[in-house]
């Protein structure tokens, strides 16, 4: 089995029970895929909902960027938790994102540690707007309207797919939409009145 980063592959060997085996084949010719991209997805899979989600990622452009998650809010409504997008190379923070998921997703999805998994979702979904291409700290949303709306997003029920899972291969196939999103001309510290002198030192 091959397990692939960005850099390299690791080849293993892996013993599992003849009727594992069986499903997993099932699974991965149910969707296309082969057995070894299939082992691949279930294991990125499991790494993001059990908290080892990449917090450090390169954009298209070439840059690197590093992403600090603290807890913002949990009640009723929502579970959310802000996202620091950093760049080491000049020491600054580029951008400042709140990203969470609604009540009625979190309960659909019948999810046990909502905290881990907002958290996991939002660090998952600032990596699929990475692979599409799009600079992370300029990002904004028009989800909602207000001075601070442009770095607030909720994730919502009707444009969600009926599982965690189902969500997450969306996003790892590069096939789910958020039309909410959009890249603009400038990184959001600068929208935020950092003075432009100051972006590189």
């Amino acid at each position: 089995m091959a397990l692939e980063d960005k850099q390299k592959t690791t080849n293993i060997s892996l013993r599992i029970p003849e009727e594992y085996r069986k499903r997993l084949q099932l699974q991965a010719d149910k969707k296309s895929i082969s057995f070894n991209a299939h082992l691949l997805r279930i294991l990125e899979i499991h790494l993001m909902s059990s908290g080892f989600g990449p917090t450090s990622l390169t954009s298209a452009s070439g840059r690197l960027f590093q992403i600090r998650c603290e807890p913002y809010l949990d009640n009723v409504d929502e579970t959310t938790w802000a996202f620091f997008v950093d760049e080491p190379k000049f020491e600054k923070e580029r951008a400042y994102y709140l990203i969470g998921i609604g009540r009625t997703v979190l309960r659909d999805w019948q999810v046990k540690d909502k905290v881990t998994v907002s958290k996991e979702v939002g660090l998952a979904l600032l990596n699929f707007y990475n692979r599409q291409g799009m600079e992370i700290d300029k990002l904004s949303w028009n989800q909602y309207t207000g001075p601070e709306a442009d770095g607030r997003r909720i994730l919502q029920v009707a444009e969600l797919p009926e599982t965690l899972e189902q969500f997450l291969d969306l996003l790892i196939a590069g096939s789910w939409t958020d039309r909410f999103v959009q890249q603009l001309d400038q990184s959001q510290d600068l929208r935020r009145g950092r003075p432009e002198s100051a972006l590189y030192r």
